[in-house]
């Protein structure tokens, strides 16, 4: 599980990096333990232990006694949409025509609350109004993920050095209320958040809390639906992982258990589709616990779910158990690393050839579509390598379906061939 590189000893784990620096460096002393933000990083074995594949009774997590929810007719669930993120900072009407090319018709923006309302009541809307003029002007779904409370927002005793939520979830409804009312009718989703069972998504380790997550989305799906009552509210999805304690420090809490604790503390009733991070690492889109393919592998990771495409399938049987039957399954962010030299955290995307990943994104689509229960699936990414770092830290090259120079990849025209 520690792999030594000489001078610095590496624990990885799913969205996290610990690191010992065995000499002096300029963000570490000699000795000294480091977390590093490492994204999508690979799990190794050991991280996670036998107990974090078993779900916790929700009931330990205090579930707050539910509501009767605004009394508002859902919105009409689309049709199966392709969709894919793209960096709306680089040259976007030059990726919307490629999105168009492709035959997809939705994309994914993330939305940085910080960055946007960086002064209390200050918005930012020369920001966003292009982005959504440019979408709705290609004839093209836009999906909002509204993420990292600005500094104002935050509780005094916050971990800053890490994004995280506000301490009162109404200054949240607030932005994403005036949101909807500004772009009514044009942005037509909204994910509630990214990844929140993460520390470093969450405010710093420990922190992470279903409840407190659930009261954001509550609050902020009413006040979406106050403004644009057909704009559809989508639950943050988990980062997939097993619960990742180290040194008594929570860095990950298993993203199923996680999720049963979002209904547990109330969701149901606040969302009109199921945020989920569906993540294949080096393993194909139909393989699973006890039936992996058998591959040249030069990583091999644990058995646990979190490491298999599939398991967006133990989400929707959570689901049916809290009578959802009827929600949708929203893929706002899944994709295949592939590279013959990657970042070493992402040790992976070496197993994975170009045309692998252009064979598992087309398999990808075609299990989403067959399974009925699913509505959107979003690429990650389409066109983040022309503006990644010259090492790929955060694999952004890796999983991009185009060359820095916006040549296509072959998943890229795999994706444009594939039957809609």
């Amino acid at each position: 599980p520690v792999k030594d590189y000489g001078n610095v000893r590496v624990l990885r784990a799913q969205r996290v990096i610990i690191q010992q620096w065995l000499v002096d460096v300029p963000w570490a002393r000699a000795g000294q333990v480091v977390f590093a933000n490492g994204g999508d990083v690979a799990k190794e074995a050991g991280i996670i232990p036998q107990a974090a594949t078993q779900p916790e009774d929700p009931a330990a997590y205090g579930a707050a006694p539910v509501s009767n929810p605004p009394a508002r007719p859902a919105p009409a669930p689309p049709g199966f949409g392709y969709g894919m993120q793209v960096d709306p900072y680089n040259d976007l009407n030059r990726a919307l025509g490629l999105v168009q090319q492709a035959g997809f018709n939705w994309v994914k923006v993330q939305v940085r609350w910080e960055d946007i309302e960086a002064v209390r009541g200050q918005i930012g809307w020369d920001k966003l109004d292009p982005i959504v003029s440019a979408t709705s002007g290609a004839g093209i779904n836009l999906l909002f993920s509204v993420v990292t409370a600005p500094r104002w927002a935050r509780p005094a005793d916050t971990d800053f050095s890490v994004p995280g939520p506000p301490a009162n979830p109404q200054d949240y409804a607030n932005f994403v209320g005036a949101l909807a009312s500004r772009y009514r009718g044009k942005v037509k989703a909204y994910e509630i958040w990214n990844e929140q069972n993460l520390w470093y998504e969450w405010g710093g380790a420990g922190r992470q809390n279903a409840a407190q997550y659930v009261a954001l989305l509550r609050a902020a799906y009413a006040a979406i639906k106050a403004a644009d009552p057909s704009a559809l509210v989508i639950t943050g999805a988990p980062t997939p992982a097993g619960t990742v304690n180290i040194n008594g420090q929570l860095l990950a809490i298993d993203d199923l258990d996680y999720f049963r604790q979002m209904y547990a503390a109330g969701m149901k009733g606040y969302f009109d589709g199921v945020g989920v991070h569906p993540s294949g690492y080096n393993n194909p889109p139909d393989d699973f616990v006890g039936q992996i393919s058998p591959k040249p592998r030069t990583w091999n990771g644990t058995t646990h779910p979190s490491f298999f495409f599939r398991r967006f399938e133990q989400y929707y049987q959570v689901m049916v158990e809290n009578g959802d039957a009827d929600k949708k399954l929203w893929f706002t962010e899944f994709g295949w690393a592939s590279s013959p030299n990657p970042y070493p955290e992402y040790a992976y995307a070496r197993d994975n050839s170009e045309q692998d990943q252009a064979s598992y994104l087309v398999r990808a689509f075609q299990i989403g579509r067959e399974k009925g229960y699913v509505a959107v699936m979003f690429v990650w990414n389409l066109n983040f390598a022309s503006s990644a770092d010259p090492q790929d830290r955060y694999a952004k090259r890796a999983f991009s379906i185009l060359n820095p120079d916006w040549t296509p990849r072959p998943a890229y025209l795999a994706l444009a061939a594939m039957p809609k």
